[in-house]
């Protein structure tokens, strides 16, 4: 059975990321920890495209939590964000692809709806 932090980093690939430009290109490795192991994924986000691959090495900025922490940010039951400030995950590197990978993740259910440059106010 495929688990919600596995699910989340096969996925990214298979939609083009709406939004992102030049300047959300980067790298992010996610450290996950559970059951006594560490996953590695490294996720590279260029032109709009986002891939994710199983790397211990490399990012220009990494994400560590616990697997049962990140299952909940993947399935949208927590904020990425949230958690960083709550010390239940840390974050290492570029300020700007933290403000980019939130992007990537679901919106916790009955959260408002994210705003997209273009809308329409009406």
């Amino acid at each position: 059975m495929v688990d919600a932090t596995e699910e989340f980093f096969r996925s990214l690939g298979q939609h083009r990321q709406r939004g992102l430009t030049a300047l959300h290109e980067g790298t992010v490795r996610f450290d996950i920890a559970g059951d006594g192991s560490v996953d590695h994924w490294l996720v590279s986000i260029a032109r709009g495209e986002v891939t994710a691959a199983r790397q211990a090495t490399g990012g220009d900025a990494v994400v560590r939590a616990d697997r049962a922490v990140f299952d909940r940010i993947a399935r949208g039951e927590a904020y990425f964000l949230t958690t960083v400030l709550r010390g239940e995950a840390e974050v290492e590197g570029s300020p700007r692809l933290f403000a980019t990978v939130r992007r990537l993740f679901p919106s916790p259910p009955g959260s408002r709806p994210e705003r997209h440059r273009g809308d329409d106010d009406g």
